[in-house]
């Protein structure tokens, strides 16, 4: 029988305040990234339980790192978002998405968005990456784990994904399949 999304969470609620996370012991040496799969209609109820109650009713360490936000962020201290809304007029959307994919330096030694979670996170932190569905003509979940495997090395990572993963491969909003990712573990099961 299928959870609902509430039953989830709350078995998502329970696994955080376990102190095996920030050990990973049961991963056998794996990198400690784990995936929240969810339906894209329960969006709302996902950034919901996060902002109202993880973030402000519990006593966790978490730290939440919106992509979509990030990428704003870096584009407006650059002095680019503003030619941004000039181009996608001009050019249309997906010359911006490749414009701003270029100057965010995706998966190259160079990678702002790495660089600025790299900035951010503290030990013992439960890292959240969220935003994903936001930004997905610009770079997609699979690359964001890929990139923060030389980032992150010791705290949890768990990614929220508006869509499936199945622990081999994404599909974005339960349509758009996406590349094999196998090194994160599936969070919380659907069953």
């Amino acid at each position: 029988m299928k959870k609902t999304i509430n039953d989830r969470l709350q078995e998502l609620t329970k696994k955080l305040s376990d102190k095996e996370l920030l050990e990973s012991n049961s991963l056998g040496n794996e990198i400690n990234f784990h995936v929240f799969d969810y339906d894209p209609e329960d969006e709302y109820i996902v950034r919901e339980h996060i902002e109202n109650y993880l973030l402000t009713k519990t006593k966790l360490n978490i730290k939440v790192f919106d992509i979509y936000d990030i990428i704003i962020e870096i584009l407006n201290e650059k002095g680019f978002l503003e030619k941004v809304f000039e181009y996608e007029k001009t050019k249309g959307a997906k010359y911006v998405n490749n414009v701003i994919s270029k100057t965010l330096g995706i998966s190259t030694n160079s990678d702002l968005i790495m660089q600025k979670i790299k900035k951010e996170v503290e030990p013992n932190q439960i890292i959240f990456i969220t935003g994903i569905g936001k930004c997905y003509e610009i770079v997609r979940g699979h690359t964001i784990l890929n990139n923060l495997h030389s980032v992150i090395t010791s705290n949890p990572v768990i990614m929220f994904y508006p869509g499936s993963y199945n622990g081999q491969s994404f599909k974005l909003f339960n349509k758009l399949e996406n590349d094999n990712y196998y090194r994160a573990f599936q969070f919380v099961g659907r069953k």
